[in-house]
């Protein structure tokens, strides 16, 4: 019988997993792993989304992973399930409002009804050596979700502060920072490794969307981590 701990893996902005499936379905060496997406709908503020999906979590040990917008619900639901989650791995994540709070009063609804060029995926998500297969990827899996839904996942992280996001004392934590980050600016990289003084870090060559676009190399940075607890 398996007794490794499932690795459950929140997905970021999109909510919808689709940009973690090179990264949840390489070789585990029979390790578990879920993909568990966000509500396409409904409350979006980190209190409803942990109230959501905490009763979905599988049972038994867990290894809980949050990606970018995830990154504190990930924090929150280790804390909740403190008694069984044996480590947390936050990937391009942020403890607070990684932007200016101002941002929020941009008319975000409308901004997410726009496609947005290639050019500009590239330059803030993907990199600039993104393919154009990479991108229309990444375009079905925002246009699957409602702009609404989108828009208030934005103005929960630009009002996120660091005392929503717990940090759970004794529990194993790995940050995977992105060098080439566009999204996270470096002084909040910097906050998150503060806010977690404990954990190992590990920084990764690539854009913000680790997880898509360099999933071998944050798959062998989590196996090794999880290898060492």
């Amino acid at each position: 019988m398996n007794s490794s701990p499932t690795l459950v893996i929140l997905p970021g902005l999109d909510g919808t997993g689709t940009l973690s499936e090179a990264f949840a379905g390489g070789n585990w060496e029979n390790r578990p792993v879920v993909v568990l997406p966000l509500p396409a709908d409904g409350p979006q503020d980190y209190d409803a989304l942990e109230a959501t999906l905490a009763p979905q979590l599988p049972e038994g040990p867990l290894v809980l992973l949050g990606e970018s917008f995830t990154s504190p619900l990930a924090a929150r639901l280790a804390k909740r399930e403190r008694g069984r989650v044996e480590a947390l791995i936050l990937a391009g994540g942020f403890c607070s409002a990684p932007r200016s709070p101002s941002l929020a009063l941009m008319p975000l609804r409308s901004i997410f009804l726009m496609k947005p060029p290639v050019s500009l995926l590239r330059r803030f998500l993907l990199g600039d050596d993104a393919s154009t297969e990479a991108a229309g990827t990444l375009l079905k899996a925002v246009e699957s979700i409602p702009p609404e839904t989108l828009a208030n996942r934005v103005e929960v992280v630009l009002a996120l502060t660091e005392d929503e996001c717990p940090s759970p004392e004794g529990l194993p934590v790995l940050l995977l920072q992105a060098r080439n980050d566009e999204v996270i600016p470096w002084e909040a990289q910097s906050k998150l490794e503060r806010h977690f003084p404990e954990a190992k870090v590990v920084w990764i060559e690539g854009p913000h969307l680790l997880l898509d676009r360099r999933p071998d190399e944050c798959r062998e940075a989590v196996k090794s981590f999880l290898a060492g607890l």
